[in-house]
C-alpha cells in the first residue's frame, strides 16, 4: 500500500512539474536527474499555455497568445487529450490532498492581461490560476496590456503551493508560485495603484500596468452541483477522445495564422472538456468530509 501511495504522490507532483515547465526526467530510482524529456508532451517548457487556453471559452485566448503575443500552442496536448486530462486531474488531486492537511488564508499576486478583465468580472476562475507569494514578477508580464491583481485566498478554497508540494524538487524556487483551480468563486474590485508596483512592471510593449484590482475568493462549493448518472463521465471522456484529432488540427491551423477557418466544432469540444473537468473536480472535492455538499441529492 505504501508503494502505491508513493507512486500516486510522484504522479501528482510530476503533473504539477509538467504544468510549471520542469521537463526533467524522473529516473528509475524515483529521483530527478539531469536528463530532459525530448518528446513534445513532457518536453514542453510552456505546457501551461496550452493547458490553460483549452479551458477558456471561444478562441480569444488562443488568438491573444498566438497572434498578439507571437507564441504557439502545442497540439500534442489535444491529440493526447487522455494524458492531458490526467494532468488536470492529478493537479487537482494534489490540491485536495494539500487541503486535507489544512489551509491558511494567504495573499498572493498576479500580473494579468487587461483583456481578461471582463472574464474576471464574472467572478470565477476559468483555468488554473497561477499566482505568487513573491509579489508582482516582470517575468509574468510579457503580455499585451497588463493589470495587477492582489488575491486574498480564503482557507475554503483548494490551492497548491509549489514549494510546499514539491520541496527540493521545485525548480523555480524564486517564483514562490501558488496555483488556484478553475471554478473558484471570487469577488473583484478596483483599488489604487501603488507607486512601486506601477513602476516596476511593464507589459510586452514596455507600458505600465493599466490598473490594480483586489480579488477575494468566496469558496469552492458549487451548491448546484449534483453528480451525473453512472457512466456519464466516461461517455464525456469518450466524446473528447473522439474529437481530439479535430481539435489538434484546429490548433495547428491557428499556429499557421489561418484564423478565417470555422472553429465552431473546436469551441464546442473545449466546452465539453470544461464540463468534464468540472464534473470530476467537484466530485473529488465532495469526497472531503468537511465540504458542504459532501452528500448531494
Amino acid at each position: 500500500m505504501e508503494s502505491v501511495e508513493s507512486d500516486l504522490g510522484r504522479k501528482m507532483r510530476d503533473a504539477l512539474r509538467l504544468y510549471g515547465g520542469d521537463i526533467r526526467v524522473r529516473e528509475d530510482n524515483g529521483q530527478l536527474g539531469d536528463r530532459r524529456y525530448r518528446d513534445s508532451f513532457r518536453g514542453d517548457e510552456k505546457a501551461y499555455k496550452t493547458l490553460n487556453a483549452l479551458l477558456y471559452p471561444g478562441i480569444d485566448n488562443e488568438f491573444t497568445r498566438i497572434s498578439k503575443e507571437k507564441g504557439r500552442l502545442n497540439p500534442i496536448f489535444l491529440r493526447h487529450i487522455d494524458k492531458s486530462m490526467e494532468v488536470y486531474l492529478d493537479i487537482f488531486r494534489l490540491m485536495c490532498q494539500e487541503h486535507r492537511h489544512g489551509r491558511e488564508e494567504i495573499i498572493v499576486k498576479r500580473v494579468e492581461r487587461e483583456s481578461s478583465l471582463e472574464i474576471l468580472k464574472k467572478g470565477q476562475t476559468v483555468s488554473f490560476f497561477s499566482t505568487s507569494r513573491a509579489g508582482y514578477s516582470q517575468s509574468f508580464a510579457e503580455k499585451e496590456g497588463v493589470i495587477l491583481l492582489e488575491i486574498h485566498v480564503t482557507s475554503d478554497v483548494p490551492y497548491v503551493d509549489f514549494q510546499e508540494a514539491l520541496g527540493k524538487e521545485y525548480k523555480r524556487m524564486e517564483e514562490r508560485e501558488v496555483l488556484l483551480p478553475p471554478f473558484a468563486d471570487f469577488s473583484i474590485q478596483e483599488t489604487a495603484m501603488d507607486r512601486a508596483s506601477g513602476k516596476s512592471v511593464r507589459d510586452l510593449d514596455g507600458r505600465r500596468p493599466l490598473g490594480r484590482y483586489e480579488i477575494k475568493t468566496k469558496g469552492f462549493s458549487d451548491s448546484g452541483w449534483k453528480p451525473l448518472g453512472a457512466g456519464s463521465p466516461e461517455r464525456m471522456k469518450q466524446d473528447l477522445l473522439a474529437g481530439s484529432h479535430m481539435a489538434g488540427e484546429a490548433v495547428e491551423a491557428m499556429n499557421r495564422g489561418e484564423w478565417q477557418q470555422d472553429f465552431s466544432a473546436y469551441i464546442t469540444w473545449k466546452k465539453q472538456l470544461r464540463e468534464y473537468l468540472r464534473e470530476r473536480f467537484f466530485y473529488m472535492w465532495s469526497l472531503i468530509p468537511e465540504n458542504n455538499f459532501q452528500n448531494p441529492v
